[in-house]
């Protein structure tokens, strides 16, 4: 009789004391306030008083309290180590049968450069990586071959975030492969790959599934979620390319609190799996705007220029985004038109040169 009437004390004074601290936080008080009160400082006194009187193995003592704390956070642990297994394997057949867009092409830098590491940088005089990008014309020359040479471009804003791309139906990550591990006799073209992170079918009833996944990027969810509608209306044979920045993915927006977007650089068009080909970026910026996907921000030089885009690029080391308040990473120049000659320039291997 004495264990259970001390056992009822223990609870009656645990609920006056809960009712006490609500009753502080309507007052106002602060958490610390509340733990600091006089009145709350002595119940909690006696509710410990009161506990030594209970029997070891009563649940209201303190050690049976923690022990079943303990017991209910490894059985969610497990639940939840369970769920991202089967939620793994999900995935992973999900993967298994998507049809692979036309991965993310590798981009070259558009001057001439030296050095490799730390010690890259594009080397003056302003000269265009012709051997790698395509754009220049070693030897001069005039007339129609100069204009081929150095094009009319579109001047786009490389956004320094996470490279992804979407299809109606899926979303990838592309990977790099390489990482910091490249041979010089490398093949450019085997370089990335992609990882499925989301996706919706039959079998999903239309609904996109993955982004809420327990291993999901939470980060990644943020940014995209809202942009899926827009990702279910793509044509069947269109794969979006697009940036997505985090203000904690990416060191370049951590000023901007709470940012999670995304921006839309490239669209391809595919022919079978795997294959297809990347659209002009007039065409891009069309469907853009069709599904309604933000762009990087962009504008049309009517002749390319080395000099010119030289100075330019120094010019944008003092310059933001057109639509954020974070540092210009630099430009990605392409070519109008029909074209598919593209090359990026970036604000850091211009700063190098000494």
């Amino acid at each position: 009789a004495a264990a259970a009437a001390a056992s009822q004390a223990v609870a009656a004074l645990g609920s006056e004391i809960r009712e006490l601290k609500q009753s502080l936080v309507k007052a106002g008080f602060s958490s610390s306030d509340i733990n600091r009160h006089p009145d709350v400082v002595a119940k909690v006194k006696a509710l410990q008083d009161l506990k030594t009187s209970l029997s070891e193995d009563d649940p209201g003592r303190d050690e049976a309290f923690f022990a079943r704390q303990r017991a209910e956070k490894e059985a969610r642990v497990r639940s939840e180590k369970a769920l991202a297994k089967d939620q793994q394997r999900e995935l992973q057949a999900a993967e298994a049968k998507a049809p692979r867009p036309l991965v993310q092409r590798k981009i070259f830098h558009l001057f001439e450069y030296t050095g490799s590491g730390p010690s890259f940088h594009y080397e003056p005089p302003p000269r265009l990586n012709a051997a790698q990008c395509g754009f220049g014309m070693p030897g001069g020359g005039g007339g129609a071959a100069a204009a081929a040479a150095c094009p009319a471009v579109y001047v786009t804003e490389k956004w320094d975030g996470t490279t992804m791309q979407a299809t109606s139906s899926h979303v990838f990550k592309r990977l790099d492969l390489w990482g910091a591990r490249r041979g010089k006799a490398a093949d450019p073209a085997q370089r990335y790959d992609l990882k499925l992170l989301a996706w919706r079918g039959v079998e999903t009833e239309g609904l996109w599934r993955g982004l809420d996944f327990v291993d999901a990027d939470k980060r990644v969810a943020q940014a995209i979620t809202r942009y899926l509608p827009c990702f279910s209306k793509l044509d069947d044979n269109l794969c979006v390319y697009f940036e997505v920045v985090h203000t904690e993915i990416n060191a370049t927006y951590r000023a901007m609190p709470d940012f999670a977007d995304l921006r839309v650089f490239d669209f391809s068009r595919s022919t079978s799996p795997g294959t297809g080909e990347f659209l002009p970026f007039e065409e891009t910026i069309r469907l853009a705007e069709k599904f309604g996907l933000p762009l990087v921000g962009w504008y049309r030089r009517e002749k390319l220029c080395a000099e010119e885009m030289w100075e330019e690029l120094a010019a944008a080391a003092g310059q933001h985004y057109t639509t954020a308040p974070a540092p210009l990473e630099g430009f990605v120049v392409r070519e109008c038109g029909s074209g598919a000659r593209v090359a990026k320039a970036r604000v850091e291997h211009l700063q190098n040169v000494v």
